[in-house]
């Protein structure tokens, strides 16, 4: 259609009949750019004219044109109004204005779009559709990452912590049978096969587990069957490990969780809130049992070295903490049991622990695990 061009003369009114209905001056959307002392503007009416004003330097020019879209533009605007109300509320720039079905919203993604079908007589794709699916996206993310950090702080303020006040020292025997264990990278595993600080789990469908926290690692109990000693662990199922990430958007936490499982109905689950620098796929590379002794802990000046065997990954022994007494760790280890140590061999720096009384370890019972995570 040819675009028409005329003078405005604000005595005549604009009539016309539009979608079988007539209509008297019935503006169908406003559109407005106002940048310092210059400024446009468009109204464009439901019968399709539009009377464009523009301000540049204090100098105001009219012009009115018609144009043959307004019936498409509108059911448009109609179609994407929900969109546009949830993505374009932000009133801090309001250099953009646009006005339709008595809503205002303050966009220049919007006020393009706009101008532009009035320009070229030419229906576009409102980009409100791309940025609201944007929006949703991200809105969602935001959700999802209140709901989890409303989920770590009711962990946190259930978490279970050492309690040694009033156990003695002293009585704590010089050796100890553990199971000490290496590990390598692995391409692949096999279901069910142990594996740390992976980005998938095997796990039952029925079992739930905290998808909030990160995944430190599963143990099939079957791999440690033989050298089990201490016959504390049993050679069914597999134990879930689970730790809280240390910081977000300035939370700090320091808890654990271990779920038990002896339904071998496994299926293969790929995880979220995986911090990428932390999947390594580590697996098993060699499982021994051995003697750890305390009085190692001494140097040759008999002095307490509290960062002797940290390096170990394992499963038993005494507890390890550069930043504990050693009357402090005796009375640890005295009360609780290692269930899993993983040591500075793996961080670089710092010790995972995962402690359990062997009340809890022979009762599978794993709601009171206490979880520390040190370095120096």
């Amino acid at each position: 259609m040819e675009r028409k061009n005329k003078n405005i003369n604000k005595e005549k009114s604009i009539e016309t009949k539009y979608l079988g209905k007539n209509y008297k001056n019935e503006i169908l959307v406003e559109i407005l750019k106002q940048l310092n002392n210059n400024s446009e503007k468009y109204t464009l009416y439901k019968n399709g004219q539009v009377e464009i004003e523009k301000t540049v330097n204090g100098e105001i020019k009219k012009e009115s044109i018609s144009i043959d879209i307004a019936q498409e533009l509108e059911k448009e605007l109609n179609k994407a109004l929900d969109m546009m109300l949830a993505t374009y509320n932000d009133t801090s720039n309001q250099k953009y204005k646009i006005t339709f079905n008595n809503h205002t919203f303050f966009s220049f993604s919007l006020y393009i779009d706009l101008s532009l079908m009035i320009k070229y007589n030419q229906i576009k794709k409102l980009s409100v559709i791309s940025e609201y699916e944007k929006n949703k996206i991200e809105l969602k993310k935001k959700i999802d990452k209140q709901n989890r950090i409303e989920k770590l702080d009711e962990y946190e303020n259930k978490k279970c912590n050492i309690e040694i006040e009033n156990l003695s020292s002293t009585i704590l025997d010089d050796e100890r049978n553990i199971i000490s264990f290496e590990i390598e990278k692995k391409e692949s595993f096999k279901l069910g096969e142990s594996r740390f600080f992976s980005d998938t789990i095997d796990i039952a469908k029925d079992v739930e587990y905290p998808k909030e926290l990160e995944f430190v690692g599963q143990l099939n109990l079957n791999d440690f069957e033989k050298y089990d000693f201490n016959n504390l662990l049993g050679k069914d199922g597999i134990l879930y490990f689970f730790q809280s990430p240390l910081y977000i958007d300035g939370h700090t936490y320091e808890f654990g969780k271990v779920i038990y499982s002896n339904n071998m109905n496994l299926v293969r689950k790929k995880l979220d809130n995986i911090d990428i620098d932390m999947i390594y796929n580590y697996g098993l590379k060699e499982i021994s049992n051995t003697i750890e002794k305390f009085s190692d802990r001494y140097n040759s000046n008999n002095e307490y070295d509290g960062f002797k065997n940290e390096e170990l990954n394992k499963i038993y022994g005494y507890y390890t903490d550069c930043q504990k007494t050693e009357d402090e760790i005796k009375k640890i280890s005295q009360k609780y049991i290692v269930l899993l140590q993983l040591g500075s061999d793996i961080y670089g720096e710092g010790v995972t622990t995962f402690l359990i009384t062997k009340e809890d370890l022979e009762k599978k019972n794993f709601d009171n695990i206490i979880y520390k995570y040190v370095q120096s």
